[in-house]
Order: structure tokens, then sequence, then C-alpha cells
């Protein structure tokens, strides 16, 4: 999402947030350049399914399209984007970085799309996400960025699927249309996603407690137990 739909105003917000966690989790699109979701490929011989019912004359930048699949999917066209190591793959530059934080790559599979930070847009293979959280015993989850009506949106349901009690915060969101914006926040509303502010986020983890001292006794207990087990 360029400054057209104020994405980058969105960081200040997440930059303001992120010191409060003791697990950050930034999720990426790391497409490969012949990626099923870029309409760039649709006619160039290199999309996956340039046979399928979207390869034809009249399809469009944005268009959604049902492809031939495996896995038979809608999809919609975009731009190219997040190519594996290119410069529009790179966290925007004023996003700070914060100790411990995690990296989740998605949309790796050429043939189908991950809006989603924890499951591919087919429910057919799923990122190390969820078994992160796991690992690290996150309960509840607090998700921010872009765009919206797409990767926030889907990450948050999905959350939500697996048990995790999750929170959308509203003023570090933006997405790529009002229209499929809303009706994605109503979905996730629905999906038993709560919606809060920066300023409600404050108040939330006043509510549970110092969330550090807790983490910061089962770390020590961590240790201990490894250190018996050598």
């Amino acid at each position: 999402i360029n400054a057209e739909y104020g994405g980058a105003e969105v960081i200040p917000v997440i930059n303001r947030l992120s010191p409060l966690f003791s697990l950050v989790v930034k999720t990426a699109d790391w497409h490969p350049a012949n990626h099923i979701s870029f309409y760039s490929n649709v006619h160039s011989g290199l999309h996956p399914t340039a046979e399928g019912e979207c390869a034809n004359a009249e399809t469009t930048l944005f268009q959604t399209v049902l492809v031939k699949g495996p896995p038979r999917l809608k999809q919609t066209l975009w731009p190219d984007h997040c190519i594996q190591g290119s410069k529009g793959s790179e966290f925007h530059p004023d996003l700070k970085s914060t100790e411990g934080e995690v990296r989740i790559d998605k949309g790796m599979n050429k043939f189908v799309d991950s809006y989603s930070g924890f499951w591919d847009n087919g429910d057919t293979d799923h990122t190390p996400l969820y078994s992160r959280l796991l690992l690290e015993g996150v309960t509840d989850v607090v998700i921010t960025g872009i765009a919206t009506d797409y990767c926030v949106g889907f990450t948050a349901l999905d959350a939500a699927r697996h048990g995790l009690k999750t929170y959308i915060v509203t003023d570090a969101i933006r997405g790529v249309a009002p229209d499929t914006s809303a009706a994605m926040i109503k979905r996730c509303e629905e999906g038993g996603v709560t919606l809060v502010t920066e300023q409600e986020v404050h108040a939330l983890l006043e509510s549970i407690g110092d969330v550090s001292d807790v983490l910061d006794t089962i770390t020590k207990a961590k240790e201990y137990y490894s250190c018996l087990s050598k």
C-alpha cells in the first residue's frame, strides 16, 4: 500500500506499541517472480496457470479470477510486489526492530497466495507461526499493519480460529479499499476478533498484569530444567 492509501501512517503507532510486548512477529510476503498473484505473469508465459481460466484477453489488474489449480481458488491479480530479494520485499526503513523479533515469510509457493500469517489461501500449507506462538506460551495476539482487507484480516481470523484471544488495533491498520476493509472488519468481529485502539492496548496490558515478570519466570524455569537435563 503506497502513501496514497496512508500505509506509512501506521508505522509510528506500531513503533510505539512494539516495545510493550515480549514477542514481536513480523509477517512478510516473500514471493517468487512467477507467483500466481501477479497480473504481469498472466500473459507472460510465467503464470503457473497460464492455460487456466484467468488467461484471457479481458483479464485486468485487480480482477478476481478463478484459477485452474490445484488448488482451485479465487485469486486477485496484483501488481508485482515483495519479490524475493528485491527492494520491495524489505520492511519500511522507518519501522523499528525490536530485540528478539521473529520474521515469518509467506507466499513462497508460486501456485497459492497466502494472505494470512498462519495458512495459505487454500489451507493446504502453514507457516511456523502457530508453532512458535505455542512454544512461547502465547495466548493473546495484537495485530497491526497492512492491509486490513487482506493480510491483517485473514491473519486475525486464523489466530481466532486457533483459539487465541485476538485483537486488531484499528489506528494501526490500513486497507486497500474502504468497502473491502469494512467487510473484513465485520467478518473479523463475527469471527471473535476484538477491535481496540492504541490507547486501549495500554489499558489491556495493565488489566492482565505485568506480563514481562511472568515471562521472565517462565524463561528462568526453562533454563533451570535445561541445566538439570544436561
